[in-house]
């Protein structure tokens, strides 16, 4: 059997070791665009804050047998040949496909003069360019276009190093994605007693170069200084290669329960699909590490041949800003069905219930067992009896009957 994997992310590697384990025999190719050897993600900002001492940490172990070809970037697939073409002019046949190319930082149209100074973090070559106008710059202050997860953690990073940043916010508060108007004002206050500056009700209109740094014009036609523009205004599914096939995507490849695409033996898991909300029971992205590591075994192990079915999702994050644990899961931003807050110092508490079930939360602060939470909700247990708990953060599994009991990754 031959077995292709568009994209060298966690999701496609965990694949390919699964498919090692599974089908010995089976010929594995995984083609990446970068020309790299794949690395994580998701530890970039340790990297630019010196927490992660060493570069060579980045990187991810490749699977054992599989063949890992780099600087191979799919531009088309020919679904009824089983084919695969890449931008270097290569072709690849498969017998069963696995596309997981993950995201890509989207930009908004602005007017840019001069040197690129307008940058986004996703890959690696792109922290090389941030730490690179840092080092040579003499302003240091980094403005940061958009404040959701991405650029709240690349200012996290700053604030390690104590390099002052400016957020420029379109909405009029942080991390409105995923948390309420309160909770965002719990994180705000935290950025800026960490050296962040927030100007909100404004979007950048157009970078001009002036020697080492950058001329900052806003649509108000206020103009501040920075070292470069850091982008982070979320990430759109890598999906353009799609364009000419008959694969169904939404704002991602649409998968069903076997990690199936619209198009027989072509399988997707990861950042690039769209599967289905246990809570909103709608289709919606997921774009989180144990997620497609999740998907991406469930999909390899049905491309040999078993039906393994990948259950409901439900949306998380949980992450570290200016000291303070962030962590949300569900219907967070809004005020729905029965509400529960709580404020105490610098942490704010949020739960929400319906029918006796948790179907969202807010944590900035302390909470004791973060999995306990997902689990009760991607498993709807009753926590009716337990809202004193719940909302203190104290939950824990000994607080529910051992037969419902799962453990759930963050």
């Amino acid at each position: 059997m031959r077995y292709l994997i568009v994209g060298a992310s966690a999701a496609g590697l965990n694949a390919a070791r699964t498919l090692e384990s599974l089908d010995p025999q089976g010929e594995i190719t995984i083609l990446s665009a970068e020309e790299v050897f794949p690395y994580s993600k998701m530890s970039l900002p340790y990297l630019l804050s010196n927490k992660l001492k060493k570069r060579d940490y980045l990187f991810l172990p490749s699977p054992s047998k599989a063949n890992l070809m780099l600087g191979q970037r799919v531009v088309d697939i020919d679904v009824e040949r089983k084919k695969v073409e890449t931008g270097q002019n290569k072709t690849f046949s498969y017998d069963k496909l696995l596309i997981t190319t993950g995201a890509e930082p989207y930009v908004p149209d602005m007017e840019l003069e001069g040197s690129p100074l307008v940058l986004t973090v996703r890959n690696l070559s792109d922290m090389d360019k941030l730490k690179d106008k840092l080092n040579k710059s003499d302003v240091k202050r980094v403005i940061l276009s958009g404040a959701g997860l991405v650029n709240s953690e690349i200012a996290d990073a700053l604030a390690e190093l104590n390099i002052p940043g400016t957020f420029v916010i379109r909405s009029h508060r942080m991390l409105s994605q995923i948390v309420d108007e309160e909770g965002s004002e719990f994180i705000a206050e935290r950025a800026r007693e960490n050296g962040m500056e927030l100007i909100t009700g404004e979007s950048i209109a157009k970078v001009q170069e002036e020697g080492d740094h950058a001329n900052i014009f806003l649509t108000s036609g206020k103009v501040i200084q920075g070292s470069c523009v850091v982008v982070g205004k979320g990430v759109r599914p890598s999906i353009d290669f799609l364009e000419r096939t008959p694969i169904k995507c939404n704002t991602g490849i649409l998968v069903n329960e076997y990690m199936e695409t619209s198009v027989k033996d072509v399988y997707a898991a990861g950042d690039v699909t769209e599967s289905k909300d246990l809570i909103s029971d709608e289709y919606e992205m997921h774009a989180l590490w144990p997620v497609a590591m999740e998907q991406s075994r469930i999909a390899a192990t049905n491309m040999v041949g078993y039906s393994w079915k990948y259950p409901k999702e439900v949306s998380r994050n949980i992450v570290n800003l200016f000291g303070e644990v962030v962590f949300t899961g569900g219907i967070s931003k809004e005020d729905a069905y029965e509400v529960y807050k709580e404020k105490e110092g610098r942490s704010y508490h949020k739960i929400l219930v319906r029918d006796g079930k948790l179907v969202g939360f807010i944590f900035v602060g302390s909470v004791l067992n973060p999995g306990v939470y997902l689990a009760a909700m991607k498993n709807q247990w009753d926590v009716s009896h337990l809202l004193n708990e719940a909302i203190k953060g104290a939950l824990s599994y000994s607080m529910f009957k051992a037969p419902m009991r799962e453990v759930v990754n963050i």
